[in-house]
């Protein structure tokens, strides 16, 4: 029950405006998102950036037919 409470005070928002850090390094903006935990354990690798070759889309199509495999 405190993990919320954990994760709300390791925020850079609270950081930089409840705790009155400066905002420099890890805490200037623009922040980056956190990491997925879920993505990581998908498979998904956690590097956030979107594939837009031409093979990448096509598996994601392939994938997002439940695997149907074409003829």
């Amino acid at each position: 029950s405190i993990i919320p409470l954990k994760g709300a005070f390791e925020g850079n928002l609270v950081k930089v405006h409840v705790l009155g850090q400066p905002a420099s390094g890890d805490l200037k903006r623009p922040w980056k998102a956190a990491a997925n935990p879920m993505q990581s354990m998908m498979g998904g690798g956690g590097g956030g950036e979107i594939k837009t070759d031409k093979k990448s889309i096509e598996a994601a199509e392939r994938a997002g037919r439940g695997g149907a495999k074409e003829e």
